[in-house]
């Protein structure tokens, strides 16, 4: 079971995942949201999905 079909299978409709990967969550149908400073002080941007 990947992350969405879990969240989905709890009833929640949106998947949030912080990442400095620039790219790959847009191919996966995610939306970029903000930015945050992680623990490392490097900049991540906060990805969304609806399901």
């Amino acid at each position: 079971m990947n992350i969405c079909e879990e969240c989905y299978s709890k009833k929640n409709r949106k998947v949030y995942i912080p990442s400095e990967m620039k790219g790959f969550y847009e191919k996966c149908g995610f939306q970029p949201i903000d930015k945050l400073i992680n623990y490392g002080g490097d900049i991540d941007t906060i990805f969304m999905k609806e399901i």
